[in-house]
């Protein structure tokens, strides 16, 4: 009788036990993603494409741009991403194009030249010393860009859904 009442003890103690571990894993609630940023190894931004904040936040910090500076170069930025937006809005709604290019390459050298033209208004904005570290900061950013571009282009295409490996 004894060993009865304490094996229903030990078990009554056990689910008081796993009981207790549940509810403090509910508490925490599921792991999500950082609050300020995408998850870790990722390096990808989470909003892809052009965002005239996060450059401006990284122009400021990098040329200690003055409130003025700031200023117009928020509006060059703003005006370029809604060029840029413009253009890819553009290119999905096209079905074919008639020159004998590749589109999507077509669309990319639009797309540097509007960069272009927004460095080049960018500059103007700038004193000397600020002009100087925004070029070195161009061109790393093509160099990386280009990069990027030929890594791409390099890289065998992802194997098609349904194939071999699938099943």
């Amino acid at each position: 009788m004894k060993k009865a009442m304490q094996w229903k003890a030990a078990l009554a103690g056990a689910c008081l036990m796993i009981c207790s571990c549940a509810a403090l894993a509910q508490q925490d609630g599921p792991p999500g993603p950082p609050q300020d940023g995408p998850p870790p190894g990722d390096s990808r931004p989470a909003d892809r494409g052009p965002n005239a904040d996060r450059e401006l936040k990284t122009l400021t910090r990098l040329l200690s741009l003055t409130t003025d500076q700031q200023t117009g170069v928020k509006a060059l930025l703003e005006q370029q991403v809604a060029q840029i937006k413009a253009l890819r809005n553009q290119a999905r709604s096209e079905t074919s194009t008639a020159s004998n290019t590749d589109p999507r390459q077509e669309r990319m050298e639009q797309v540097d030249r509007i960069r272009e033209e927004t460095n080049t208004k960018i500059t103007a904005l700038l004193d000397e010393s600020q002009k100087k570290t925004f070029v070195d900061w161009e061109q790393k950013r093509k160099a990386e860009m280009e990069k990027r571009r030929s890594e791409r282009e390099d890289s065998p295409p992802p194997p098609p859904p349904g194939g071999p490996d699938s099943q």
